[in-house]
């Protein structure tokens, strides 16, 4: 049984995967678990009342699979899990992880291999060094990191199915502005961008991330992407100026310092990245929402494009 199937105002046991789950309590100070559940295509709230965390068996966490025993109702206009029990997957439910799973649809050796080819032709050894050094120390995490906890990119390999989609059209661009793009650059630019999430989330090898990590709390994934590329550069003796526009292109690619950039895009380059990044984030965020809505109708307010609601056409 798939999410899409449910219908408030039922009882059932399902298998999901826990994608999130917090404790609170009520007024009364009585304990309970919301949870956020994924059956691999969609996602379901769920809460548990009367209970704590600590009661639960310790594989119900985040990244783990559970068979929940739950009412099915209706809340603000949104099915909802009203669970009353669950418990871990075990061997004798035969239970495929792989359905449960969002992935890109790009494998992710695939995806890395394109990194490793495209710089092995690179004519700027520097650049070559540099961005490969990066790729293969991460290369344990990147197949399957995610590229956020929440909105665009956030399954398994998503960091690297992110980073791949702005690579091609990185190429392309620089076909077409070839003048002024060094188009080595602009390429080592986009492979390690977002380099730095690989410290800033902390994902199991699902690719759920249960939270952010300390280093993501406190610094963030630009400023862990320019450490990056400071001690790869200073192991490998990369010249200063390689290094300078490496670590530019990283702390500008939000674009503006509202959005997290401490620097605004100031080489071409730079500024082709943070449109590249933009787009590719609003074009995944369309996609991941319209697939859900029927042809002709609009989709609910989606808060990270503006709280604007999306309309599917009919063409």
């Amino acid at each position: 049984m798939k999410i899409k199937d449910l219908t408030a105002n039922v009882s059932l046991d399902i298998f999901l995967l826990v994608k999130e789950m917090t404790e609170d309590v009520t007024r009364n100070n009585d304990s309970y678990i919301k949870f956020l559940l994924s059956d691999g295509e969609n996602n379901i709230h769920g809460i548990m009342w009367s209970t704590s965390i600590k009661e639960l068996d310790e594989d119900v966490r985040p990244g783990k699979i559970i068979k929940v025993r739950a009412f099915v109702r209706n809340y603000k206009d949104n099915l909802q899990l009203n669970i009353t029990n669950c418990r871990p997957v075990l061997e004798k439910d035969n239970v495929n992880v792989g359905d449960f799973v969002k992935s890109a649809p790009v494998d992710s050796m695939a995806m890395f291999d394109a990194f490793i080819q495209e710089t092995e032709n690179f004519h700027n050894s520097d650049l070559k060094k540099i961005v490969q050094k990066i790729l293969m120390d991460n290369k344990d995490k990147l197949v399957y990191y995610p590229a956020a906890k929440k909105v665009h990119h956030a399954i398994r390999g998503g960091l690297l199915y992110h980073t791949y989609r702005m690579f091609k059209n990185a190429q392309s661009i620089a076909s077409v502005y070839h003048t002024y793009i060094n188009r080595e650059l602009l390429i080592s630019g986009v492979i390690l961008h977002d380099i730095g999430k690989v410290r800033e989330l902390d994902s199991n090898k699902l690719g759920v991330v249960d939270d952010y990590s300390k280093e993501g709390k406190l610094l963030g994934h630009i400023v862990e992407g320019v450490i990056m590329v400071h001690d790869a550069a200073k192991e490998l003796q990369t010249p200063e100026e390689i290094e300078l526009l490496l670590k530019h292109m990283i702390v500008s690619h939000h674009g503006l310092e509202e959005n997290g950039s401490p620097k605004k895009p100031m080489t071409l380059e730079a500024e082709i990245l943070h449109y590249l990044d933009e787009m590719d984030a609003s074009v995944y965020q369309f996609e991941d929402t319209l697939k859900g809505v029927s042809k002709g109708k609009f989709s609910d307010k989606q808060f990270f494009l503006g709280n604007i609601q999306l309309y599917k056409n009919e063409l």
